[in-house]
């Protein structure tokens, strides 16, 4: 047996990449572990932008189990987790019965919920949430906030003690031979180089179609454009209300402690492909009147604080079916994808690829839902539509018995 260490070289340090940075140096210190990034010292991609929002469940069992582990290890962290669970809101009949159906999931999967009245949804999220006679609320106590960067700096430093080396390179190229997956190339300074690994994991979110496209199947990693606002800022507090949607609208809220945030997904999707390597776009003029729209639905105080907000477009990934490609590319050896992840998901889809690279046993249902290529054979126009159409769907996965359709 070889006493050379195995090299493994993680494309991406954002909250996906340095989380499995940290969870491999860990449990093993036989291994050479490199993290590459464009930018180390900002967060360029999504995880710089993320609102933070945790909601645990959803209509996959998978996204589900992986969120709830997520928020296991964040709770790990200093300051990386606000448990000030969230709340969904639901004016209709039908509205109510899908929280009902929600709730009612959740428990067999072993996640508290209860549904509650709108005068304790009100009474729980008293700035966020309008009085009303009709309605219902469910509230999901054990969700919360993430603080992305903090929890991101923390996996890196951690990762860091444990020998990890942290490149900043810009990574253009994957580089694969017989195969298998040799390394990468990158450009520092001008110059072209070329790192090598016996193993490469790319957790580069909205960039992932960039470097896969030599591989002989689709990764339909979508960016899109997506409207979030900061109220005015105020003096900082400690947040303790519940973060709030309304899925019937596809708007949602919060307090991030100096400032309130909304976003929604109630328009157009917006195909958005990034020009300044980062994952803040230029705004959409069309996002405006689904923001205004979305402001609507707080109480007239918590409204007026976005009168002199700031608004951005945060791009993000979407796939075919709203589901993270995570797993080992079985036709090219070495090679680990872990992109299309939410901040959500993200410890627990780390967790499950470290496992992989571990040879450690991983749940079968896991490993089918997040293949990286089961899109094989598939045109990527087709792929590239149904992402786009999931988008106002964003907490709905397509199902078995869907994709057969």
């Amino acid at each position: 047996m070889s006493d050379t260490p195995e090299t493994v070289l993680i494309v991406g340090a954002g909250i996906v990449g340095s989380a499995l940075a940290h969870f491999l140096s860990t449990a093993s210190p036989l291994r050479k572990i490199t993290v590459t990034d464009r930018s180390l010292t900002t967060l360029v991609g999504s995880t710089g932008h993320a609102p933070g929002f945790v909601g645990q469940f959803n209509e996959s069992e998978v996204l589900t189990r992986l969120a709830m582990d997520t928020v296991i290890e964040y709770t790990k962290i200093p300051s990386g987790f606000n448990t000030v669970g969230g709340l969904e809101v639901a004016h209709t009949a039908s509205g109510i019965d899908k929280l009902e159906a929600r709730h009612s999931k959740a428990a067999s999967l072993g996640l508290p919920g209860e549904i509650i009245s709108i005068q304790r949804a009100v009474e729980l999220a008293p700035d966020l949430v309008k009085p009303s006679d009709s309605g219902a609320a469910l509230h999901f106590s054990t969700d919360g906030t993430a603080n992305a960067g903090g929890i991101t700096s923390y996996y890196q430093e951690s990762a860091q003690k444990a020998g990890v080396q942290f490149l900043e390179r810009d990574v253009t190229k994957l580089i694969v031979s017989g195969g298998r997956v040799t390394g990468v190339e990158v450009r520092h300074d001008g110059t072209t180089q070329q790192l090598h690994a016996d193993k490469v994991i790319l957790a580069t979110g909205i960039w992932a179609q960039d470097l896969c496209k030599n591989l002989d199947f689709p990764i339909p990693v979508v960016p899109v454009g997506h409207p979030y606002m900061h109220g005015e800022r105020r003096k900082t507090n400690s947040p303790t209300s519940p973060f709030v949607r309304w899925p019937e609208a596809h708007v949602y809220a919060r307090d991030h402690g100096d400032c309130y945030g909304i976003g929604t997904y109630n328009h157009k999707p917006v195909h958005y492909q990034p020009t300044n390597g980062t994952a803040i776009g230029n705004w959409v003029p069309d996002f405006e009147s689904p923001v205004k729209t979305a402001i609507s639905f707080l109480p007239e105080p918590a409204g007026k604080e976005f009168q002199s907000g700031k608004s951005f477009n945060g791009i993000f990934s979407m796939t075919p079916d709203n589901m993270p490609l995570a797993g080992k590319v079985k036709s090219v050896h070495g090679l680990y994808l872990a992109v299309a992840v939410w901040v959500t998901h993200a410890a627990g889809t780390a967790k499950f690829i470290a496992r992989m690279l571990n040879e450690q046993e991983v749940d079968q249902d896991s490993r089918d839902a997040l293949q990286p290529e089961r899109f094989r054979g598939q045109e990527f126009s087709v792929l590239q539509k149904l992402s786009l159409c999931g988008y106002n769907e964003i907490y709905k996965t397509v199902g078995d018995e869907e994709k057969r359709q």
